[in-house]
Formats: C-alpha cells, sequence, structure tokens
C-alpha cells in the first residue's frame, strides 16, 4: 500500500530493512521503524497543530505500545498520548510517557480504575452516565478532581463495527444535569471518532457526520452550562491535512497515529508532510503449486495488502502480487504470485508496506535509529505490546 511512497520518499528504509533481515539481526514477520522519521513527522505535526490552534495526543497502539517510540515523539513536540485501553495505558504509564485522554475507544474496567486514575490522565471519556458515577467514586475515595469527555453519538453517525458507544444526542442534556451532579467531575468537553473519513473517490478526507454531531453538542454543552473552554476532540486520520478541515468544525484536539510513520490513506496516493517510517519485512517458507507462502503474523482485518517486493538485493527487488488469507482465517502464511517468470527461493527477504494495528498482531517491532544520517543502528526488537524481546 505504500511501497511506491517508501521508495519515492525514505528509499533507506527498504534497504535497511532488507539489510537487517538478511544478516540475522532481526526476524521475519517483523515491522521496522525509522525513529530518525518518526522524529521529523512528529515536528511536522506540532508545528501544523500549532498554526491551526489545535492541540495534540498521541497514540501508540499502530506500533505496538513501543515505549522508544513513544518517548521520541514525547521528546520532539507531542507531550502527552492516548491510551486505546488500559494495556497502553499501563505502558505508557512505565515509561513514564503522560498521559494526556484514556477512555476512549475503551473504556476504563472496573478493576483498573484507582491505578488508572491515580495516573492523572488530562481527560477521560465515558460512554454512559453509569461509568461517569463509577469514576466519580474513585476520584472522591482518592481525592481526585477528574476531567470527562462525552462520547457523543447521533442516530445517523457512523460507528466502526466493534467500536459502538456513546450517550446519544437526544439524552445529551439530561445525561450531562446528572453527572453535573457527582463529585470531583468536570465536564470538560465531547469527543466522537472517526470525525473524518478518507473518500476513495475524491482520493481526499471528508468530514463524517460524528464531526456535525461534536459540533453541536459542543455548542449544546457551551451554552446550557457557560462553558466556552470546551475540548473539542475529533480523532480519525488526523495528520496536517485533515487538521484545517477539523479546525473548521470548532475542534480543539486532535489524536495522530498513523500519521506519525506516515501511513494514513492519504500518504499511500501522494507524497505529504508525513513521510513513511514503517516497513515490514518476512522470508518466504515454502512453495506449493505455483504459489509462494511468506511468513503471515502482521496482518489484522482491515490490512490492504497487494504487492510484496522480494529478493535479497535491494536493487534487484521483483515486485509480486500478494494474496492474503480470507479474513476469517488466521495469517499464518500470505501467498505470493508472480506472473510465471520469476523464481523465488525458500529463505527470500519480503518487504511490504501496510496500516498497521501491531497490538492486534504477533509480529515484532524493530525500532532502527541513523537511517536518514546513513548510519543505521538496532535499538532494539519489541514485541506487540511495547516489551523488549532481544535482550
Amino acid at each position: 500500500m505504500f511501497l511506491s511512497q517508501i521508495g519515492k520518499n525514505n528509499p533507506d528504509l527498504i534497504s535497511v530493512a532488507l539489510e537487517f533481515h538478511r544478516s540475522g539481526k532481526i526476524p521475519p514477520s517483523c515491522f521496522v521503524i525509522d525513529l530518525d522519521m518518526v522524529a521529523k513527522n512528529t515536528q511536522i505535526l506540532a508545528q501544523s497543530a500549532y498554526e491551526h490552534k489545535l492541540s495534540l495526543y498521541f497514540i501508540t497502539k499502530q506500533v505496538g505500545f513501543n515505549p522508544v517510540f513513544a518517548k521520541a515523539v514525547n521528546k520532539h513536540g507531542i507531550l502527552k498520548a492516548v491510551a486505546v485501553d488500559w494495556n497502553e495505558a499501563f505502558s505508557l504509564i512505565k515509561n513514564n510517557i503522560p498521559l494526556g485522554h484514556i477512555g476512549h475507544l475503551v473504556q476504563i474496567p472496573n478493576k483498573y480504575l484507582s491505578p488508572l486514575l491515580r495516573a492523572k490522565p488530562e481527560v477521560i471519556t465515558v460512554f454512559s452516565v453509569e461509568k461517569a458515577h463509577q469514576l466519580a467514586q474513585i476520584a472522591q475515595n482518592e481525592n481526585l478532581e477528574l476531567n470527562l469527555l462525552i462520547r457523543v453519538v447521533d442516530d445517523q453517525d457512523f460507528l466502526y463495527s466493534g467500536q459502538t458507544g456513546g450517550i446519544a444526542s437526544k439524552d445529551l442534556e439530561k445525561s450531562l444535569d446528572t453527572i453535573n451532579t457527582f463529585p470531583n467531575i468536570k465536564i470538560a468537553g465531547v469527543t466522537a471518532f472517526p470525525c473524518t473519513i478518507f473518500d476513495i473517490s475524491k482520493n481526499k478526507f471528508v468530514p463524517t457526520q460524528n464531526l456535525y454531531t461534536l459540533n453541536k453538542a459542543a455548542e449544546t454543552i457551551a451554552k446550557h452550562y457557560r462553558n466556552e473552554q470546551l475540548q473539542i476532540n475529533a480523532p480519525g486520520n488526523s495528520c496536517s491535512a485533515t487538521f484545517p478541515l477539523i479546525r473548521e468544525y470548532g475542534a480543539t484536539h486532535a489524536e495522530p497515529g498513523n500519521a506519525l510513520t506516515g501511513t494514513t490513506p492519504l500518504h499511500a496516493l501522494c507524497s505529504q508532510p508525513e513521510k513513511p517510517a514503517l516497513i515490514h519485512v518476512t522470508e518466504i517458507s515454502h512453495e506449493f503449486e505455483n504459489t509462494y507462502y511468506c511468513y503471515g503474523g502482521g496482518l489484522y482485518r482491515r490490512s490492504v495488502v497487494t504487492k510484496a517486493l522480494v529478493g535479497n538485493d535491494p536493487k534487484k527487488l521483483t515486485e509480486a502480487k500478494v494474496i492474503s488469507p480470507e479474513k476469517t482465517s488466521i495469517d499464518y502464511y500470505v501467498g505470493l504470485k508472480t506472473d510465471g517468470r520469476e523464481q523465488f527461493n525458500i529463505g527470500d527477504s519480503v518487504l511490504w508496506s501496510s496500516r498497521a494495528q501491531l497490538f492486534v498482531t504477533r509480529s515484532s517491532v524493530a525500532v532502527v535509529r541513523g537511517i536518514q544520517e546513513n548510519n543505521p543502528e538496532l535499538v532494539g526488537i519489541f514485541n506487540p505490546f511495547g516489551q523488549r524481546i532481544d535482550q
């Protein structure tokens, strides 16, 4: 999906990934992160957000809660992180990364309310009055003051399967009246997801109905409760290209994830300010009935991989068609087809690049610094939960 753009904008990433795999420094089914490029992308995003009067929280789930990645982003301009779930939150806490936002997309389970609230996240999203009440009880016991974001959902909103939930727009005022009676709680703003989506027919990001809902909910809160300092958090494809769009609808906050590695859908089509910083490397396991099979492990259900580069020399790589397993199957292996003239060998390296959600895969993550200075150094190899595995 991103191979063409990597070839144009970061060809050394291909060469280093290939070299490190051939030398045995990294295993197959491994995602390689260009740490230098991540740092540059972070600076670009931070500057663009500043120009559009937006604040940012960064997200690490796409790269497996990686602590080296998180520290680089924190160092180069985005200070606080958003945790998609409690696993990511604990990883961030362990690595001394300030928590900006938690509870969205996954609500905090009761078991983890106390330890995560003690980490003092800047804002916490709630999907219900009941969860807000549970948070208030813990906050009162712990003598903490909490800032809540309300996830608002309207009948016409777009929600991904497996991510449904929120307070209905029609119930917003009644719910807020109740939440306002809880101790140690402040309603700090609203959020929704996704607020932009990529329109393939237009080759650009467009607002979803969710963004309209978000703006309307913010107006209701500001008018009814006289709160003009609301956080209007509008995540979804957060990057330099979407910042002006969401700002038009009153957004105050965005949450870049894939933009940090230059892997939003728009980045696959054309050069963007953020450059590609992520590639996947694996190797051929076997051949069966004129199809070659390489080791899998890095795909998730929304992965889109159509082509790969195969070979051992960066100047002599052969393009192959990727045949992914059915979405109902585990990606033990991924098929490769050529036009019939090319012959591959068992153990040949295979490179591709797709949008990643490493925290739901079983691939490893190799962090490399110095690629942009022609002095690549392997910082470490990690599992999909950010734990180092090469020591």
